[in-house]
Parts: C-alpha cells; structure tokens; sequence
C-alpha cells in the first residue's frame, strides 16, 4: 500500500504528498545501476564489472535522480489515482521533495479531479422558435447590395472627393489610399479629402502621437479620386447574374426565398444556441477556481494580442473604453466561468447518453471536406494531420451531434408575433442572457 498525505486545497483539487519506501528505491537503483553497468565505459574495467563505488563516480547524479524518478513516480502515481477513485482532468503538476538514495523518494502532486456535474432535465427546458418575415423593403436592399457588389471603381477625373470614394494621396513620396468620409473626426484625412478634387493639397491632424503634445498638421497631395459605378438593372444584368431569371419579378422573388432560406437557418441556429445555454445554465457543476484562472489569463492574452494586432495598447483602448484592467478581468472571468461550465455540461451529456463520433463519420466529413475544397480526401487528412487540427474536426463534429441531440429532447414554443429582420437583429444573444 503506497504512504500519502492528501490535502484539499479547493473543491475538486487536491495535493497530495506521497512516499515510495525506502526499499522500492533501493530495488529500483540496483537495476540502474546494473544496466549502467553494461553500458558505461569505465577505464581499466570491463563493461559489467566496475565495482559499484567507480561506477558511481562515473554517473552523473541528475541521471540517477531522473531514472528513479521515471521509474517509480508515475506507477506509483497511477496506483494512488487508482486506489482514490479519481477522475482526473489534465495532467497532475509533479514537485519532487526526496530523490536521495538510501532514502524514501518524496513527491507532491497536485491533481485537478474532473467536476462533478449534474445535468438539467430536459424536460424542463423549453427553447424559443422565433418566425421572421421577410419584407418588401428587405428584398430591395438585398438586391441593391448585389448591385453595389457587382459595381466597378472608375476614375471621377475633375470631380471632388464624396463619401465612399476611394481617394488615392501622396505624403512626401509615400502613397496612401483611404476610403473619404465614414469619420465623426474633421481632423482625421477620410474627413478631410472630401470636396478636394485631383491635384488638390490638404491637411490633417493624426489621432495620436508617441508624447502628450498635439499633434502637427500633415499635408497631402490628391493623386486620384473613384467612384464605385453601380451597374443597371437591365435585362442584361440579370442575365450575367443569372441565366434563369427572366424580369425583376424573378430576380424579386429568388431574393425572397434566399432571404427566406437565410432566415429559417437563423432561427434553428438560435434554437439549437439557446437549447445548449440553457441546459449549462440549469446543470449544477463547481468549476475549481484554477481553471478559471488559467482560461480568464488565456482569454486576456489572446484580446491584447487582439487589439495589439490593430494597433493599439491595452492602455489606450481602456482610455478609449472608459474602463480599467479590474473591470476587464472581470467580465473575461464571467466569460471564462461559463465556458467552462458548458464544456463540462457537454462533456457529461455526451458521457451520459452514449454520444461519441466514429471513424466513419470523420470519413464522411473528410470527404464532405474535400469535395467543397476539390481536393482528394488523402489530401485533406494530411493538411490537416501536418496542421494538428485532426482533434478540432472530432470536436466540431460530436459538439454537432449533441446539440442536435439536446435540440430534439427539450420542449419547443413558437412564438405567435413575428419579427422583422431588424427587430432579430436587436435580439440579445442567448448565452449573453446566461452570463451572470
């Protein structure tokens, strides 16, 4: 029976200290010793038949820790997990205490057992089927939107600058493009290229500078100036769009059921957000604060690294924002919180209910895969073997089944009122509404 002291340090992770008696060690380090034996060159001696004490002059003492160590620390270990009946999540954090010889080998783990979770009933949750129309006016901006993304960028040539122009300047001998207009700032330069026209020069002030004085003026030249030509709505433009439509009336009404189409797949999504939420929200899990820890660092790294990547510093978007770093921490940990509470929820859902994903369905989505890429299926499966990206497809695929899982259980109610695509739009997002 392995000797251990075990301590609680919070719900969920323990540390526990555990001693290897003196003599598994004793038996361990004569193994060591005889294989160095047969492998080490010692002068003057044959391989096998150094006497112990010059052998042991010849081995570096790290090497005879790490081998103990290797050897008996993670069957002991096993064996404790074993013999505690524990679950563990991630890998134990090893703290060697005693690594001597002629002594018990002492050593701390601290181990993160999986939390318990309790899941919801399904039967009482009940996710909302929302209905959105379509209107008229949707269809029209649709379909300005195909003609704006099918227009073309032509030279103004004497005509000024107006908003959504692409305005081409040179500063000193540096050429920029900007976009005119889209600013609230008269000072920044897409404000103030408007009404300038090709050769023209003008100036502006930058947003920021490396020290607290303002900032001087800097001049520009105009080079060129485009507009974007919006194409007609012409039997010929439909044409090009598409052979099979006919008139505005056919272009009208395929918008309207893309729209349509668009619209449904929108509410299922929601339904299937929704189902997910609610069940994290009302299954009962204590999440150890150390995870909670380690996800709130990972998600404010990667949000610097974020806004670091558009130029600005975390000082800068909190003066921007009006907020503090305390205040940031905190909704990231409220965010970190909930994640990890839905991965458990999930995890024991699909536990509970058998739901795995097979080699044949990574096939099947391997081929889905390659198909919509036009690449052969080995292909993909390599890119993404080479990519480490294999566990993330699993992932995405099990997370698809059981949201579909949890969807066809739960109790659905459709709402009466409809909306507008403007009204979803206002919506609140449905994990928003679980983050407490």
């Amino acid at each position: 029976m392995v000797q251990f002291k075990k301590e609680e340090k919070e719900k969920h992770l323990y540390e526990y200290e555990i001693t290897i008696e003196e003599e598994k060690v004793q038996e361990a380090l004569e193994n060591i010793y005889k294989e160095a034996n047969l492998r080490v060159a010692v002068p003057g001696f044959r391989k096998g038949k150094a006497p112990r004490a010059i052998l042991k002059a010849h081995l570096n003492l790290n090497f005879i820790k790490e081998e103990l160590t290797r050897r008996l620390v993670p069957d002991t270990l096993s064996q404790v997990i074993k013999d505690e009946n524990l679950t563990l999540f991630g890998e134990p954090d090893i703290d060697l205490i005693t690594v001597e010889e002629g002594q018990p080998l002492v050593f701390k783990a601290l181990i993160l057992e999986k939390p318990q979770t309790t899941l919801a009933n399904l039967d009482d949750i009940e996710v909302r089927k929302y209905k959105v129309v379509i209107r008229d006016s949707d269809v029209e901006k649709e379909i300005e939107g195909i003609l704006k993304s099918r227009g073309s960028w032509k030279d103004k040539g004497d005509l000024p600058a107006e908003t959504g122009d692409i305005v081409k300047v040179k500063i000193e001998e540096r050429e920029y493009a900007v976009t005119a207009g889209y600013s609230d700032d008269e000072s920044v330069m897409s404000r103030a290229v408007i009404g300038l026209k090709k050769g023209d020069t003008g100036t502006f002030r930058p947003q920021e500078t490396e020290t607290d004085k303002p900032a001087e003026e800097i001049e520009f030249v105009v080079t060129e100036i485009m507009k974007k030509e919006i194409p007609e709505l012409n039997e010929e433009f439909l044409t090009q769009l598409n052979p099979e439509l006919k008139s505005l009336d056919d272009l009208r009404l395929k918008t309207r059921e893309s729209l349509e189409k668009w619209a449904e797949d929108l509410v299922q999504l929601r339904m299937e957000k929704e189902a997910v939420a609610l069940l994290a929200k009302k299954s009962e899990v204590t999440v150890p604060s150390v995870l909670i820890d380690h996800e709130t660092k990972h998600q404010i790294d990667h949000f610097i690294e974020h806004i670091q990547g558009d130029g600005m510093t975390l000082e800068k978007y909190m003066e921007i924002a009006n907020t503090d770093f305390e205040s940031i921490e905190k909704d990231f940990r409220e965010q970190a919180l909930w994640q990890l509470k839905k991965m458990f929820v999930l995890q024991e859902y699909a536990d509970k209910n058998s739901i795995s994903v097979g080699e044949e369905e990574i096939k099947e989505e391997l081929e889905s895969i390659a198909q919509r890429a036009g690449k052969e299926v080995e292909d993909v499966k390599q890119i993404l073997e080479k990519n480490n990206k294999m566990d993330d497809l699993m992932d995405q695929k099990l997370q698809q089944k059981l949201i579909l899982d949890i969807l066809q259980k739960v109790k659905t109610k459709e709402l009466e009122e409809p909306l507008n695509i403007d009204q979803w739009k206002a919506l609140e997002d449905p994990e928003e509404e679980m983050v407490e």
